[in-house]
């Protein structure tokens, strides 16, 4: 018997998964339930909070024979606040649990320490509470944000059809250095140590434009709603939940899709692989219909690329070399290694 078909996620294993633990009542599409990159709580008329929760585990999302324990956090953090980012938020507190290895020294706490009080000097929020404990095994960071939205929360599930599609920052980048990370140092001279710094960089320091989606928010009308999500599984995967979310089609234009700079270093196959599956970007993608003047305004902020459109209809279509063609979902999944050239 075929297993049911997502109604809430891309099709993949991970998204089946938190489907089936659920019943459908958990989900919803404004915000208030399982779905979106938040939580949405409104406690009074123009006044909203959002909160997300994630855990960062060693081995899974990071190693430490790749990083250090402060760059994984910084990492770890930043993949956080860029889920409130999504839904409009800016993040204002946290709460922080660490599973430490029972050997680390003095040094490494220092070093968590000022990791995580340059993170709440840049980015405005406190630390306000968690856990820490020691493990044997593989260590953790486990997170939740709170963040205040000032304007609309930013909804996976308010595209509408005429709508564009766009993206800020570049793709994938994070996604080459993670499997250079993986064959080795500049993989065995495929490419110049120049090229395997500049794509493991992407991989391992993302920078999530997190000033964007609370302006976002601030455009977003009752009769102009703007939907956003994060890239943290892949472009291809983002694309479906908006899709599934707002019932919709989304068409993708795959020249459009600004590509990092070092990805000119890899054969097309892989380019393409890891431009439309890649993961771990932490960029928004977003829709809307926007003024010169609103664009320019949010690209003062981050560079934003349009890369497609809303159209009527359901799933996600790729248009390339003068074709469109349905566009299968890949990318990043928390388990076994899953490869989907789409």
């Amino acid at each position: 018997m075929n297993a049911p078909q997502n109604r809430f996620f891309a099709p993949g294993t991970e998204f089946a998964r938190i489907e089936r633990m659920f019943g459908p009542d958990h989900f919803a599409r404004d915000g208030r339930g399982l779905g979106d990159d938040g939580f949405v709580w409104q406690p009074a008329p123009g006044s909203a909070w959002v909160a997300a929760s994630d855990a960062s585990v060693e081995g899974v999302h990071y190693r430490l024979d790749w990083v250090t324990p402060a760059r994984a956090l910084r990492k770890a953090f930043l993949s956080n606040l860029s889920d409130l980012n999504a839904m409009g938020a800016r993040t204002r507190f946290a709460l922080f649990n660490l599973g430490a290895h029972c050997d680390w020294d003095t040094a490494v706490y220092e070093s968590l320490g000022a990791t995580l009080l340059d993170l709440e000097t840049r980015h405005g929020f406190r630390i306000s509470g968690g856990d820490t404990t020691t493990v044997i095994g593989s260590g953790f960071f486990s997170i939740t944000v709170l963040g205040t939205v000032e304007g609309r929360p930013l909804l996976r599930s308010a595209a509408q059809v005429g709508d564009r599609l766009y993206a800020t920052g570049s793709f994938g980048g994070s996604a080459a250095g993670l499997e250079l990370l993986r064959a080795g140092s500049a993989a065995g001279g495929a490419v110049s140590q120049d090229t395997f710094d500049s794509l493991v960089n992407a991989h391992l320091d993302p920078a999530p434009p997190l000033d964007l989606g609370p302006l976002l928010a601030k455009l977003c009308r009752s009769d102009r709603p703007l939907a956003a999500i994060d890239v943290s599984d892949g472009l291809s995967s983002e694309l479906w939940h908006l899709a599934r979310q707002s019932g919709c089609a989304l068409h993708l234009d795959f020249e459009k899709i600004p590509a990092h700079p070092s990805l000119s270093a890899l054969s097309p196959e892989a380019r393409r692989a890891h431009l439309l599956h890649g993961g771990e970007e932490y960029q928004l993608l977003f829709t809307g219909s926007f003024t010169d003047a609103e664009l320019a305004r949010l690209r003062a902020i981050a560079p934003v690329t349009e890369i497609g459109s809303v159209e009527d209809g359901e799933g996600v279509f790729l248009r390339e070399g003068g074709e469109t063609r349905p566009l299968q979902s890949g990318g990043f999944e928390h388990g076994p290694a899953k490869t989907d050239a789409g």
